[in-house]
């Protein structure tokens, strides 16, 4: 059977692309953080790499991205220079691309400018009391998401929704939405619904935080949380390698190249 013309472009495209150069760089820092971190799940060893103090390349990646104190001496290395080189040759190339993975049923880009660093994987359920009203989301047999705003007084049950997935724009485009709340009560569920999300969302570009000159770029975050993006957006660059979701497209390939690179500055500041 002849191969489907997908398969056939990967076949023209296997020996002009850096897929190969990553997927090798990224089991050398999968046995490095497997190993290190001495933890079983993979959830469990990226937190150890990001955030764990004895994390080797913790230690030793922070002082590289952190921002130069004004008028103290900073002697820039050469392995410095390259790793900001590649993070800022990253992110633009994945500017120039609209890079989307799907996760559990959700459409999610690949971006530092829209990263997940803080995910509440446990969450459960929450709920507030204000304008007289209880506000309720949680989880329900079968993983879905029930919000609820009830009446403190009466228990009369204003608004309820259920849906199968965490999808604010659903709850805010049902009719009751605007037909049963108030304004104030629709501004208090937004808000409160928006903190329930399982994976909210950070800019590291221009979120507001302090400044990171990286080459030519400036981020707007700490740089521990630039840490945490470049492994998380790494990590989904190497899920949606291979779990089928890379088309064979130039730009879209065009964005391992750098991503190896950075790849192999972690594993040189391991040795």
């Amino acid at each position: 059977m002849a191969l489907p013309p997908h398969a056939q472009e990967w076949m023209n495209r296997a020996e002009i692309d850096y897929i190969g150069p990553f997927v090798k760089a990224w089991a050398a820092f999968n046995a490095w953080y497997r190993h290190a971190s001495g933890q079983a799940q993979e959830r469990a060893m990226l937190d150890f790499v990001i955030r764990d103090p004895n994390s080797r390349l913790r230690r030793r990646l922070l002082p590289v991205l952190e921002q130069p104190i004004a008028g103290q001496e900073h002697q820039v290395t050469a392995e410095e220079t390259r790793l900001k080189q590649a993070v800022c040759d990253l992110q633009q190339k994945l500017d120039d691309i609209h890079f989307v993975i799907t996760r559990k049923q959700r459409q999610e880009r690949i971006s530092l400018r829209s990263v997940c660093l803080r995910p509440l994987n446990n969450w459960q359920s929450d709920e507030l009391d204000r304008h007289r009203h209880r506000f309720a989301a949680a989880k329900i047999q079968g993983g879905q998401y029930q919000i609820t705003v009830t009446s403190i007084q009466t228990q009369q049950i204003r608004f309820q929704h259920v849906q199968a997935n965490y999808d604010p724009a659903e709850v805010y485009a049902h009719p009751n939405f605007n037909e049963n709340l108030t304004e104030p009560q629709r501004t208090t569920l937004r808000q409160f619904y928006d903190a329930c999300n399982p994976r909210p969302m950070t800019d590291l570009v221009q979120g507001g935080g302090p400044v990171l000159d990286i080459s030519t770029m400036q981020f707007q975050c700490t740089a521990q949380d630039l840490l945490a993006g470049l492994v998380e957006t790494l990590y989904a660059m190497r899920n949606a390698l291979l779990h089928g979701e890379v088309d064979p497209d130039e730009q879209i390939l065009a964005c391992y190249e750098p991503a190896y690179r950075i790849i192999t500055c972690f594993l040189s500041l391991l040795r």
